[in-house]
């Protein structure tokens, strides 16, 4: 709501105005500082009244316990409109016709002078300091000097001296130290450090010398880097090692936490980073959500060779996952489910398993999450596996053990009954094959084209084996099998070592952030993924930085969640090799 403020002041025949505008969702009004229209009348509550825009119009309400009146009646509260005059204690606020751009246009006035009344209240009044025969400036000094000398000086003395002794002797068995901070409060110590909280020592190495690195490191050893080994920052790596710990950790906050989380830690450096630090590859930020770029997502490139890239939620064409798989959650998360399968609605949670964090989810697998419906069970098949079931994750070993199980078959029983063992899946149509038609057939041959039926009408079949999900290493994702020639002498081998491509799946997509969802488990996942139109596999689910500036705003924001850079971004990774060895800590 947008309201126009002009406050008239007079003195003698002069009348001076002076002209703001206030921005806000709730204006409120009274002697309060924090109030967005100050009415500073001793008369005046601390908040008095509100308004806030309600059913096409602005209504105001009372808030404090002096009545307000509106048009001269006294009211709880009430709708307002050009013309109106309200009064609040001593001033006569008057509502204009507003300008465009503006919802609200008020006049305000002290009607009601407190005048000369004050003065003689004041003058019966004998208390005061001037009463006492001292004046402000002596008793402030008076009163510095006493604190100085009990809160500073005192223990500095103690400490330095040998009255340390004399308090040991005086109170055997109590650490001198324990005794001085009962009149030092330096403030108190995070949970982490609460342990060695009477041994300042253990940080402190010297009095009043600030805290050294070394003796931060000196627990805190394998603390990660910031930036990755051997890359070149020119001026910023000497920023970097200039650097301390307390720098952005500082103790004795206590509930403040030990991390200085304020957004201007990060933003002197990544301010201007992009023209001091171009070989980083990272973008100048300079606040959030305003100041922020857009976000950039990690997606496979090339699942065979593990490849990664980094590219823009909101490019185009837009950003395209390659895991390797063949995969649709618009397909899984059907209303009904599948009835005919036996199989109810599927949700999130089904393939999407939180870590026990609950900060970001298990990766997923197809023991975990796809085994249940897409059991490998092949139905009245001779196979040397319980219940017909193809292993998962080898396809080189499946055909090995399918090759084996004929050889094994050939050797046992002969071939005397070779139509028992052919392959039982044929052209609809084709006439039923006879012993007569492989009597001429050699075991070799006979196992080889067992094994090649088997792999290619069975294991490796489009509609339900392997290439239902997966895509095969020849052309176009087609899966390239052995030839028959190939399996008379042995297992077969595929050309390329494998019949299946490598799958990629990632369980993160920005890898650069910290994002918790368990703070968010209030939130539905469609509110932030839109999954149940996702066709393909590689389709990108993750929204863009508007999608989050809907909750969250600055770190001194008053209608939304207040972030900054640590909300989401950490310092250290220790992926990246330790910060800084002890040897070479600063002091």
């Amino acid at each position: 709501m947008e309201v126009q403020v002009t406050a008239l002041s007079r003195r003698g025949s002069a009348l001076m105005r002076r002209t703001w505008r206030v921005s806000a969702r709730r204006v409120r009004l009274g002697r309060g500082t924090g109030n967005e229209i100050p009415l500073s009348d001793i008369r005046v509550d601390l908040t008095a009244a509100a308004m806030f825009p309600l059913g096409g119009g602005v209504t105001i309400e009372a808030l404090g316990p002096s009545p307000m009146r509106v048009n001269g009646v006294a009211a709880k509260a009430a709708a307002i409109r050009p013309g109106d005059e309200i009064g609040i204690g001593p001033y006569s606020i008057k509502v204009g016709q507003p300008t465009p751009g503006i919802d609200v246009d008020l006049t305000i006035e002290l009607s009601q002078p407190l005048g000369d009344s004050l003065d003689r209240l004041m003058s019966h009044c004998r208390i005061g300091l001037e009463q006492t025969g001292l004046n402000k400036r002596r008793t402030a000094w008076i009163g510095f000097i006493v604190i100085l000398l009990i809160a500073m000086i005192a223990p500095m003395a103690v400490y330095l001296s040998g009255g340390r002794a004399l308090l040991a002797n005086s109170f055997a068995g109590i650490n001198p130290i324990t005794i001085v901070s009962l009149f030092w409060k330096p403030g108190e110590l995070s949970n982490s450090h609460r342990f060695f909280a009477a041994e300042c020592t253990t940080c402190h190495e010297r009095p009043f010398i600030r805290v050294a690195d070394k003796a931060c490191l000196s627990c805190h050893q394998n603390v990660g880097s910031h930036v990755a080994p051997g890359l070149q920052l020119g001026g910023m790596q000497d920023v970097l090692e200039a650097s301390r710990c307390t720098d952005c950790h500082e103790e004795h906050r206590g509930i403040r936490s030990i991390i200085v989380s304020e957004a201007r830690l990060c933003v002197n450096c990544h301010g201007t980073i992009a023209e001091t630090t171009p070989t980083a590859d990272v973008r100048n930020v300079t606040g959030f959500p305003n100041g922020h770029p857009q976000f950039r997502v990690t997606v496979v490139s090339d699942p065979a060779q593990a490849k990664k890239e980094r590219i823009l939620v909101d490019a185009s064409p837009a950003p395209v996952d390659k895991p390797g798989i063949k995969f649709s959650h618009a397909a899984h998360l059907v209303p009904n489910g599948f009835p005919v399968l036996g199989i109810k609605a599927l949700d999130c949670a089904h393939c999407h398993v939180s870590e026990p964090s609950g900060q970001g989810f298990q990766p997923v697998t197809y023991k975990k999450q796809c085994a249940d419906c897409h059991a490998l069970d092949f139905d009245k098949q001779e196979l040397p596996w319980p219940n017909a079931r193809v292993p998962h994750g080898d396809d080189v070993g499946i055909e090995a053990a399918v090759w084996n199980f004929y050889a094994g078959k050939a050797l046992q029983g002969g071939l005397t009954d070779q139509s028992d063992l052919l392959p039982a899946r044929r052209v609809p149509g084709a006439p039923l094959r006879s012993a007569a038609d492989s009597s001429a057939m050699s075991p070799q041959q006979w196992v080889a084209q067992k094994t090649e039926a088997t792999l290619r009408t069975i294991v490796f079949d489009k509609n339900r084996g392997c290439a239902y999900c997966h895509y095969g290493t020849g052309p176009n994702g087609d899966f390239q099998m052995p030839e028959l020639g190939k399996m008379e002498n042995g297992p077969p081998t595929p050309p390329s070592g494998h019949l299946v491509a490598p799958v990629s799946l990632q369980s993160r997509f920005l890898p650069h952030a910290e994002f918790d969802h368990a703070k968010h488990s209030a939130v539905a996942c469609d509110q932030c993924h839109d999954a149940r139109s996702a066709e393909q596999v590689g389709q990108m689910l993750i929204p863009g930085i508007a999608n989050c500036a809907q909750c969250h705003g600055a770190e001194k924001a008053a209608l939304h969640a207040q972030s900054t850079c640590t909300s989401c971004h950490g310092f250290h990774n220790k992926s990246l090799g330790p910060m800084r060895p002890v040897t070479a800590a600063a002091n």
